[in-house]
């Protein structure tokens, strides 16, 4: 094959790629114009069957994740509907699956879990967060501890949130455990 059908070829080529991934992109954009009308006017279903879409086109879309779980568990709370429940969790295992490090997928879950009142699974989520997230998300993980009644594991993983970060809020929370502890 000459030279030149070759270059023409991969021109046609890259050319293609380019193509698909801006109509991609503007599929994706039109899917969240979708997604957020169905919601403003009430049509959760249709809301989390657009977000649906988004997370298969892009896996990487963190925020289609946490949205979809979040009408998805939130309708579960207000419909005491054990179905919707099993969708969110599965939205947010998909999501974390495709994104596992990505903390906001586990502080949606630990919050999902605090709003159920499972105290247990809610820690175990924001354990994660404490893990792999940062200020002020990570702070979750001792205060739920401390909610619990586990106040010396609070204290214990507030020092460590502290001797990485720094910061003064972290250093206030950290006093504050100390002084619970000396009473």
């Amino acid at each position: 094959m000459s030279r030149k059908k070759i270059l023409i070829y991969l021109s046609i080529l890259i050319s293609g790629v380019i193509l698909i991934k801006f109509y991609e992109l503007r599929i994706i954009n039109i899917l969240w114009i979708k997604a957020d009308r169905a919601f403003h006017f009430g049509k959760y279903n249709l809301a989390e069957k657009y977000l649906g879409r988004i997370t298969k086109l892009k896996p990487e879309e963190v925020d289609a994740y946490i949205l979809k779980a979040w009408l998805e568990w939130s309708q579960a709370i207000a419909k005491k509907d054990e179905k919707k429940l099993n969708s969110a969790i599965k939205t947010l295992k998909l999501g974390q699956w495709y994104n596992p490090f990505n903390f906001k997928l586990y502080l949606e879950e630990g919050i999902m879990w605090n709003a159920f009142g499972n105290d247990e699974e809610a820690l175990r989520a924001f354990k994660i967060v404490y893990v792999i997230g940062t200020i002020p998300y990570v702070r979750l993980y001792p205060h739920k501890l401390k909610s619990m009644g586990k106040t010396y594991e609070a204290y214990k993983a507030m020092k460590k949130i502290y001797d990485k970060f720094k910061d003064e809020i972290t250093y206030q929370c950290l006093k504050k455990i100390e002084k619970e502890l000396k009473t």
